[in-house]
């Protein structure tokens, strides 16, 4: 797979890279310099998995119905928050603005996703204990890669990037820049080995009992007038006796969630994926897109009974309040600094075996305010956590018993302007090895039903599952 439409030599290279070396000497301190080669299209997956032979810090993002795919490789620059609440964004973002204040680029401007990205994920609650389940993906963590390879509507792009310090040699720079291209070239021209998936094994970390017994709780505390709503969450692990495959997952998920975002963030043997409904936040040309993504039923066998599952989920009482909830908090969290929200009428998203009510949200954001200071607004949404958020996320650290990780949280991209797109990272697993850690989470009102919950959590289970087994 031979993605360049040319192999600019290290001395090309030295020479792009000249004027952010002169830029560095002149201010005294390391600059970030990024340079953009037109590339023939390329597959977003295939390059991801090969690339893991090159590369141990690897990001892919994609929406497959956009044809709009975004892979990181390498590391120019990593940028973690650590625990402090809301701030974390606030801090990521000024560190970013930091970073790029002295950027010498060399390439073409307002392509989405082209030019020097981070690329990265949050924990969704980072008050809340880590354990050494999610051991390599702290509070947040956002790379600024050395190569990003960027497809859109049939067109392709890489951005290879570099920071500089005034004492750097630019050919040294140049050529390991070029070193890791050729590995990633070498990589992906090498056959991968297809093996059918092993056997695995499905074991619950807590019991279904235990569960709905706590949803019970939730729902009381809910009709005590605690809280509006609360998410609870579960997990389960599948053992496998080999490792599973993430290319393998991506591709089950490509095929049969088309319109979900892809997403994928590995460091070494470990990687975080899923294919997610639920878009957080897009800030793009100065417009807010979001929605609200909360009541679920699965999908029918036959066109007339999914008419009437959707049917039956917009007529019902407990979706239409446990979605109004989402709705009005987002309004709530954007309102001030974008005041001519609009918030579309609620249809049915229908996935491969699951659909929602689904509301769109859009709008013009006020100058001065990047993605990074949006996504500290909304997240968590009550669709992830509850509301009141801070009574909703005190309750789930008393009571769900899981570390959630980067399980909703916020996952994404921002470029150089401050614009970009995050989802919540739902639909998803947690690779090591032979070990896979899958994730699924219920929106609990006063009038959930314990053991609907349980059903409703285990199909949202179901496509990392099939996923990872077939």
């Amino acid at each position: 797979m031979d993605v360049l439409v040319d192999h600019p030599t290290s001395r090309t290279v030295a020479r792009a890279l000249q004027p952010g070396l002169e830029q560095a000497r002149r201010l005294g301190r390391p600059v970030v310099a990024s340079l953009v080669e037109p590339i023939l299209t390329f597959d977003a997956i295939d390059l991801f998995e090969r690339a893991a032979a090159a590369a141990a810090e690897r990001f892919m993002w994609a929406r497959p119905s956009d044809d709009f795919a975004v892979v990181g490789l390498g590391v120019a620059a990593a940028l973690e928050a650590g625990p402090g609440g809301p701030s974390r964004f606030r801090q990521a973002a000024q560190a970013w603005q930091a970073l790029l204040a002295d950027l010498v680029y060399t390439g073409p401007r307002g392509v989405p996703g082209v030019g020097p990205l981070l690329l990265g994920g949050f924990a969704f609650d980072d008050a809340r204990p880590a354990t050494d389940l999610w051991a390599g993906f702290p509070a947040g963590r956002l790379v600024l890669p050395r190569l990003i390879f960027t497809r859109l509507e049939e067109r392709a792009w890489l951005t290879q990037t570099v920071r500089l310090a005034p004492a750097d040699d630019p050919v040294q720079a140049a050529e390991a820049l070029v070193a890791l291209r050729d590995r990633v070239l070498a990589a992906a021209e090498t056959p991968l080995v297809s093996r059918p998936a092993a056997p695995t094994t499905l074991n619950e970390l807590r019991s279904a009992s235990d569960w709905q017994a706590d949803v019970a709780k939730a729902a009381q505390a809910v009709a005590a007038g605690e809280m509006q709503k609360v998410v609870l969450a579960r997990a389960a692990q599948l053992e496998a006796d080999t490792p599973f495959a993430a290319g393998r997952a991506l591709r089950y998920l490509s095929a049969n969630y088309h319109g979900c975002y892809l997403f994928a963030a590995a460091r070494g043997e470990r990687c975080f994926l899923g294919a997610t409904p639920e878009q957080l936040i897009r800030l793009r040309h100065g417009e807010v897109r979001t929605m609200s993504l909360a009541g679920s039923i699965r999908r029918g066998r036959t066109p007339e009974e999914d008419q009437q599952l959707g049917q039956a989920l917009q007529d019902s009482v407990k979706d239409r309040n446990e979605h109004a909830v989402v709705v009005q908090a987002m309004v709530e969290a954007l309102y001030s600094v974008c005041p001519s929200l609009s918030v579309g009428p609620t249809g049915l998203l229908k996935l491969g075996n699951i659909q929602h009510l689904c509301t769109p949200i859009t709008g013009p954001v006020a100058e001065g305010h990047s993605l990074l200071d949006l996504v500290e607004r909304l997240h968590p949404t009550p669709a992830v956590g509850g509301r009141p958020r801070a009574v909703a996320l005190e309750w789930i650290r008393r009571h769900e018993q899981l570390d959630r990780g980067w399980y909703a949280g916020p996952i994404g991209w921002v470029d150089a302007r401050g614009e970009g797109e995050f989802a919540v990272a739902l639909r998803s697993a947690l690779l090591d090895g032979d070990r896979a850690t899958l994730f699924a989470g219920c929106g609990i009102m006063a009038d959930s039903d314990p053991e609907r919950e349980y059903v409703e959590s285990t199909l949202k289970l179901k496509p990392m599952l099939a996923a990872l087994t077939q």
